[in-house]
């Protein structure tokens, strides 16, 4: 089954992604809720380094029931997380690689692979860490995904940041976007939804539902 990506994301009206560094403050309980359902509904999470720092990522959190729902559907019970990195470096302790019995997957290029393997190596998730190497010096996207479909997890939700979810779409790796787009003007210099190293360019999208909950606008698009 080929790879199928969409990116799963809260922006306030203004058009940040963050309020305080983390998009934590920004999404209400509709975005928490369709946040569980796409969770629920892939196969492996994908989210880069930074936001994985920043936000203190951990193994993917549903509880029982949400797992019951997610085997019904014939899916694992949980999904793992896949963390891109150059460097593999996360603060003592972190979350993500404290339980071994629950190892993320690291995505890497060539040129990373060894350092990201060293400062991954003594954590309790480090022996048990998948990794899938694409790309040279630099990363592969294509290659990437691919590795993820090939263990068995094509149905992907990037879950950011701002320079993955742009590397993303510079790759024409874009299937779906849900974006919930908050309340609210935050000001500052908060980032966009992607960040991209080359120039802007239009790509179009077909909105396939907006829904409300409260002041929250729920908008999913192909």
């Amino acid at each position: 089954m080929d790879p199928w990506l969409a990116l799963c994301l809260v922006a306030s009206v203004d058009g940040s992604v963050t309020l305080g560094d983390v998009s934590g403050g920004l999404g209400g309980p509709a975005d928490l809720r369709a946040l569980a359902r796409v969770r629920d509904a892939c196969d492996v999470i994908l989210v880069g380094a930074g936001t994985v720092r920043d936000e203190s990522y951990p193994p993917y959190p549903g509880g029982e029931a949400r797992q019951q729902q997610r085997l019904a559907k014939g899916l694992a019970p949980r999904p793992p997380i896949a963390m891109v990195t150059r460097t593999g470096r996360l603060p003592d302790g972190h979350p993500l690689v404290a339980d071994p019995q629950r190892p993320p997957i690291v995505i890497v290029a060539e040129a990373d692979e060894a350092a990201s393997r060293s400062a991954l190596a003594s954590t309790p998730a480090g022996p048990g860490i998948r990794w899938i190497v694409a790309g040279d010096d630099t990363l592969d996207w294509r290659g990437a995904l691919d590795g993820l479909a090939a263990l068995g997890l094509p149905r992907i939700s990037c879950e950011g940041g701002p320079g993955i979810n742009g590397a993303l779409l510079e790759a024409g790796l874009i299937d779906e976007v849900f974006l919930t787009l908050a309340p609210a003007l935050v000001g500052g210099e908060g980032l966009r939804l992607t960040s991209t190293r080359g120039p802007a360019q239009r790509t179009e999208l077909t909105l396939v539902s907006a829904l409300t909950h409260g002041s929250e606008l729920l908008l999913r698009a192909r």
